[in-house]
């Protein structure tokens, strides 16, 4: 954090002027960092007292759930493989009584927690420790003995300047999987124990410190008394024999296996399938039956493609089972599901969904949602509330869908203004590929919004789309419901507009407002909030015609131009304190920023007609005003506009930038007052802000809100934040439109 561009290495020193030099130079190097990561699926053991916890995603690891008989004393291990995404400094936010090892190293020896960790709520309760994350696998094991009041520990792994919050979609990625290669990938934290207190147990502790007791180990404490790591991996639901019973109970109805084969064109395959009843499959668009109980065989004709092999298979009662394997003529047998990889061997050989229960009528004969579509982004309707996904043929293995890695795919606010100046920039310059990573990234978001909260539901935390889950604020709304109704404007898909919606609900009827209708955020009300939720509600009224979002953008202008506008100073106060009914005063400058961009929106989505257009439009005006005046000689703006003791700041300037540049490009100011302005704050942003590879420097991190003006002079700057990549680029794209 805190990087300082050097000035022989800015991008200005490099001969670097025009606006779509810029674009290539940040683009490029902000794909670099952020590269597409595709969604990986994975089996995942159901651990209730072994998991992350919704939204917080704090690692709760209690041991009183998993060892209900243990006694005082008494020792147990965790170990979990972090999967980081980078190279990282990071910390952890630990509460609980425990020794850890981070890739080896004693990081932390707690003392014990006097109280259950049920009753942990308060910061100043935890311990924070700073570690290095390197990219792929840490290794982490911690040590926990039970006392009469908790046993286990609270933990986040975190990027520094947000401790309480695991590392997953902003910054820095980090999933704990189990720490086996057999398990490679799949989500979880194993343990061992309980290792009895009056038992020595140095030497067989010191092995498993050292990391020396495997997967496949059995450790004897005693004649009959053995322990081994849990959860469990059952190597024989990677075979050909699939026993509905366990997976699914005597539950009735029927089920679904799944496989494929990656066919070579006038290839002859052969299905062999044995059933404990009688069966449909459905392969290479043909219908076939199969008597109960016998080995039949069935001829497949190789396309050339992937051929789905479905078989559908009716309970039976407590002997409910199917046998089957896809072969060649040599007898190799050849069908996988590849997209799903079980440790280090290799692909799962089928895959279920059920039990699909009908009251009438033999379910056989009756078709379900996986004959009509095979997919894996949302949960089947199983009838009634209840809904499927895909499981493991084992008891509790589940599969989950992952993406492990930071940007692409993420629903968060400041990750959708790095797409969104990446989609503006990809038009200016006509860059399909660029514009083509911004939709596959706001698709695949769409796409996974209805399973996110069977996720939720069934595992206590989301593994895509976290944030999404609730939408209980502005930040989870505004500039997302943004890129979907962009991305539903270039591509026409249908499929985007259910989830447009949901967010236009949440955000008019869900979020905390002021009696005469003004967001906050109850204790506190803040200038950010005009832009997380205006831009939506235009491009709402844009979408749809319907004139109730256009009269609700102009409500919020003058609700929070009452309540945060500094009239001597024509800017704005960063935050209002509804108790104290006042404004803090301090015009920060992002958040005077996200005004700024707010209002030139406005002024370019709404209809002139309406009256309170040309209020706003005056409104703009004097704030212009107001924003010229704060310029700094460099061409720079401050991190606190009216205090030019604190840093030139990197995102407020281009957005002032912008919102300037697109008010002298629409008329709305007048360009022989304000070029010189603009030209300046660019030629700034070449020598202060970008450097010669890309990088933009001078970005303040996500920001609280303070009375004082001196927490935000001591807030931090990082290198390529979210919040400053995307405005330079939508910056240098209004600046390519100046012609005069």
């Amino acid at each position: 954090m805190n990087e300082v561009l050097k000035k022989e290495d800015s991008a200005y020193a490099g001969g670097f002027r025009k606006p779509e030099e810029a674009i290539r130079l940040i683009s490029e190097r902000m794909l670099t960092h952020r590269p597409r990561v595709e969604l990986s699926l994975h089996p995942y053991f159901k651990q209730e007292h072994m998991a992350l916890r919704p939204i917080s995603q704090m690692a709760e690891l209690n041991l009183d759930g998993v060892y209900p008989q243990a006694q005082t004393g008494d020792v147990a291990y965790i170990r979990t493989w972090p999967m980081a995404d980078r190279d990282s400094e990071a910390v952890l936010t630990i509460a609980g009584n425990a020794k850890i090892w981070m890739n080896g190293e004693e990081i932390f020896a707690g003392e014990d927690l006097q109280k259950p960790l049920s009753d942990v709520k308060e910061e100043y309760e935890y311990t924070i420790v700073d570690v290095s994350m390197r990219k792929g696998k840490n290794d982490l094991l911690i040590r926990c003995t039970k006392n009469e009041h908790s046993w286990g520990l609270l933990l986040y792994i975190a990027y520094p300047r947000y401790p309480f919050r695991w590392t997953r979609d902003y910054l820095l990625s980090v999933r704990p999987t189990l720490p086996f290669d057999e398990m490679k990938g799949m989500e979880g934290f194993a343990h061992i124990g309980p290792l009895p207190a009056d038992f020595d147990t140095r030497g067989l502790e010191e092995t498993i410190e050292r990391n020396e007791v495997g997967y496949r180990d059995v450790l004897q404490l005693s004649p009959g008394k053995t322990l081994r790591w849990m959860p469990r991996w059952d190597e024989k639901c990677l075979g050909s024999r699939v026993d509905f019973t366990e997976v699914f109970g005597s539950s009735g109805g029927c089920a679904y296996a799944l496989s494929y084969v990656q066919s070579r064109e006038g290839e002859n395959y052969i299905l062999q399938l044995t059933a404990s009843g009688s069966s449909r499959v459905f392969a290479a668009g043909k219908i076939f039956e199969v008597p109960s109980g016998r080995k039949t065989e069935l001829p497949i004709v190789g396309t050339g493609k992937e051929i789905e092999i479905l078989i559908k298979l009716p309970c039976t009662g407590s002997d409910w089972w199917m046998d089957g394997a896809v072969r060649t003529e040599d007898g190799k047998e050849i069908n996988s599901v590849p997209f799903v990889q079980a440790g280090n061997n290799g692909a799962a050989r089928w895959i279920l969904t059920g039990p699909y229960v009908t009251e009438t009528g033999n379910p056989l004969l009756i078709p379900f949602a996986p004959e009509y579509e095979i997919q894996f982004r949302h949960p089947y309707p199983l009838g009634g509330y209840q809904k499927a996904f895909w499981r493991m043929p084992q008891r509790e293995t589940y599969i989950r869908p992952y993406r492990d890695g930071i940007f692409f795919g993420q629903w968060f606010y400041a990750v959708q203004v790095g797409l969104h100046g990446l989609m503006h920039a990809a038009k200016a310059t006509g860059n399909r590929e660029h514009l083509t990573y911004y939709v596959d990234s706001i698709q695949t978001m769409a796409d996974y919004f209805e399973y996110k909260d069977w996720d939720k539901e069934q595992f206590g935390d989301p593994t895509l789309i976290p944030r999404a889950w609730g939408l209980p604020d502005l930040d989870a709304c505004g500039t997302i419901g943004v890129s979907l109704i962009e991305t539903y404007e270039i591509t026409g898909n249908q499929r985007l507009l259910p989830v447009i919606h949901a967010i236009g609900d949440a955000v008019m009827n869900h979020i905390p407002r002021f009696p005469d209708g003004t967001y906050f955020r109850v204790k506190t009300m803040w200038a950010d909030d005009l832009y997380m939720s205006c831009p939506f509600l235009a491009r709402l009224f844009r979408l749809t015609g319907d004139k109730t979002y256009e009269e609700q953008v102009h409500l919020q202008v003058e609700g929070f131009r009452k309540r945060l506008w500094i009239e001597k100073e024509q800017i704005f106060s960063h935050i209002y304190f509804p108790e104290e009914e006042q404004m803090s005063g301090i015009p920060w400058g992002r958040g005077n920023g996200w005004i700024a961009v707010t209002l030139t929106e406005i002024l370019t989505l709404l209809p002139k007609e309406n009256p309170h257009w040309c209020e706003e439009l005056r409104l703009y005006q004097r704030f212009m005003q107001g924003i010229l005046a704060c310029q700094d000689s460099s061409g720079m703006w401050h991190q606190v506009l009216n205090r030019p003791d604190t840093y030139q700041e990197t995102s407020c300037t281009a957005m002032f930038l912008l919102s300037i540049a697109r008010g002298i490009n629409h008329g709305w100011l007048d360009a022989e007052r304000y070029l010189p302005c603009i030209r300046k704050a660019w030629t700034a942003i070449l020598q202060y802000s970008v450097d010669a590879v890309g990088d933009v420097y001078g970005v303040c991190l996500g920001s609280g809100c303070a009375k004082d003006a001196e927490y935000y002079k001591q807030l931090p700057t990082k290198k390529n934040d979210d919040h400053g990549t995307g405005i330079v680029m939508m910056a240098a794209a209004e600046m390519m439109k100046i012609t005069i």
